[in-house]
């Protein structure tokens, strides 16, 4: 059958059972074959790194912590902007991620939580084996190193596509 489309002529074909299987499978369109077969299971990884992450947070940050983290992280807006979408002013937005000073000592804030929390978890699950052990591990030893704005939110939004 000819038809026209778009000013080009194509042609539909049938092909017979026989016929689809002389295909070699790196024909059609959507096969991929990763570079890296381990891509499969990093990416595993990190979204199940991102769920406990997301379980620590709904556990010990409160409601207001979490969406200013929502709305600084994820969604890229300024502290003033979160500050102006909430009523509050930008320095409250600042403590709420970062916390504050009380003499010498820093107090409060969400990741001051998290991290806490993270550590909490590594010291009484790094003995038992359990792949929650091995993730919560994994999260104690990402927070040696510092974390930006967009690794942060990378982390994040793995965690929100799969929970």
């Amino acid at each position: 059958m000819n038809e026209q489309h778009d000013g080009e002529s194509w042609r539909e074909t049938y092909f017979t059972p026989e016929q689809w299987a002389r295909v070699p499978s790196t024909a059609t369109p959507w096969h991929s074959t990763p570079a890296d077969p381990g891509v499969d299971d990093r990416l595993r990884t990190a979204q199940e790194i991102a769920l406990v992450l997301h379980a620590i947070m709904v556990s010990v940050l409160t409601r207001r912590q979490r969406q200013v983290m929502e709305l600084y992280y994820l969604e890229s807006h300024t502290q003033v902007e979160v500050a102006t979408a909430l009523g509050i002013s930008q320095a409250t937005v600042s403590q709420h991620l970062t916390g504050k000073r009380r003499g010498n000592k820093r107090v409060g804030g969400a990741f001051r939580k998290i991290r806490k929390a993270i550590r909490k978890a590594a010291r009484l699950h790094t003995t038992n084996g359990s792949r929650y052990g091995e993730l919560i591990t994994a999260l104690d030893a990402l927070l040696e190193a510092s974390i930006t704005r967009r690794r942060a939110r990378a982390v994040i939004e793995i965690g929100r596509a799969h929970v």
